[in-house]
């Protein structure tokens, strides 16, 4: 939450720059015009160009910074739901936390409680797959480990830190 408030205020911020700089431009663009001969000709396209710019600017900003990865988290949320198996530990957006006896095609029946209570739960309700974040976890220790290992066939030493030199004064 604290990232999409510093974003947001970040372009906020650069939507201001670019207005003001907008605006500056627009403001030459007319006072040149007005000491022309042609002072009550109509402003050309420039001044209509640099009047939509920062609009412009506003939206392209607010989508890459607001709309593309909010629908980048959207798309591993639905992959994740989409990858739930019959056996995974998973939790609720409501908290419940249960295991999955049955999948369907918008409905998943899962096992919760000491008394094996069955609660049948819509699919977007899923929040997360708590056997994959652990499967995740142990297949990055084992990388860990295993670069470890080669690290140390290698005869590189990955447990003592360097040393600093001491300058001679």
């Amino acid at each position: 939450m604290k990232k999409m408030t510093r974003i947001a205020a970040s372009a906020v911020s650069a939507l201001a720059a670019m207005t003001t700089f907008c605006m500056q431009v627009f403001a030459e663009g007319e006072a040149a015009a007005g000491t022309a001969d042609n002072a009550a000709a109509a402003p050309g396209a420039g001044g209509l160009l640099a009047s939509f710019l920062p609009l412009v600017l506003a939206l392209v900003l607010m989508w890459l910074f607001l709309f593309r990865p909010q629908q980048k988290r959207e798309k591993e949320a639905q992959k994740m739901r989409d990858n739930v198996r019959v056996g995974d530990e998973v939790c609720t957006a409501g908290g419940l936390v249960g295991i999955v006896i049955r999948i369907t095609e918008d409905t998943i029946v899962i096992e919760t409680g000491g008394e094996r209570s069955k609660i049948r739960v819509k699919k977007w309700a899923i929040h997360e797959n708590i056997t994959q974040i652990e499967e995740a976890q142990a297949a990055e220790k084992a990388r860990k480990a295993a670069r470890k290992t080669g690290l140390a066939a290698a005869g590189v030493n990955t447990d003592e830190k360097p040393k600093k030199k001491k300058s001679e004064d």
